[in-house]
């Protein structure tokens, strides 16, 4: 499980992982940065909007003990709360209202960012102690008819009351995964294969016009890093 997937499924809004990861937004960092007609375009439940926006604005810093009074956008206002592109198009409008006449009132949808695709050679990452509790309740509830949703509230209710040391357990589980898969990361950095998806990485880069910031180094390299480290 992804860790968009985990976090969907801890707020309850499982059933929407696939259809954001079909709409490009397959992380946490790019579901930051939706929007309120993004969650339009993706048939987004209102109830359900508020859940994740609230989620949003915990990972932003902002308070969750209050409801959003603004919808999510990407820019913030002079105030701190967020936009949606629509009230922030709105807004636009009313600075300069004659920069929309002569137009014919047709809208453009948005573009969304390409990805690229993930090294299918690379180790497989190392599930969280979460993920390991949560494919062990699936296997105890395994010939209930229970949906995907039903089953990822029984697994967040289950690990909010787990004893501290079935929980331990668990975390030292996904530690020793993770040791094995810095290991192998450290091997495959020496083969052919990593090599050629590097070179697909430029390239992708270079087509799409889409450089990575300076000093802002792919989850891929700051994990053999971070291994070196250990």
């Amino acid at each position: 499980m992804s860790d968009l997937k985990e976090r969907l499924a801890r707020l309850g809004l499982a059933q929407y992982s696939e259809v954001f990861a079909t709409e490009g937004f397959d992380t946490w960092e790019t579901v930051l940065d939706i929007t309120e007609s993004d969650l339009s375009h993706l048939n987004v439940k209102l109830g359900h909007r508020r859940k994740l926006q609230r989620a949003i604005a915990e990972s932003r810093g902002q308070s969750s003990d209050r409801p959003l009074t603004i919808a999510l956008a990407r820019g913030a206002s002079a105030e701190g709360s967020y936009r949606s592109d629509d009230s922030a198009n709105e807004a636009k409008g009313k600075q300069n209202p004659a920069a929309g006449e002569g137009t014919t009132g047709t809208s453009t949808k948005r573009k969304y960012r390409r990805h690229p695709k993930p090294d299918e050679n690379a180790p497989e990452r190392p599930p969280s102690a979460y993920v390991i509790f949560s494919n062990q309740v699936r296997e105890l509830l395994k010939g209930q008819d229970l949906s995907f949703t039903e089953i990822a509230k029984v697994v967040g209710e289950r690990w909010q009351v787990l004893p501290a040391e079935e929980r331990e357990a668990c975390e030292r589980q996904a530690n020793g995964a993770k040791e094995k898969y810095y290991a192998g990361l450290a091997e495959y950095k020496k083969t052919p294969q990593y090599e050629a998806y590097q070179k697909y990485l430029e390239e992708f880069r270079a087509k799409h016009n889409a450089p990575t910031k300076e000093g802002k180094r792919s989850k891929l390299e700051t994990e053999t890093s971070d291994s070196a480290q250990q």
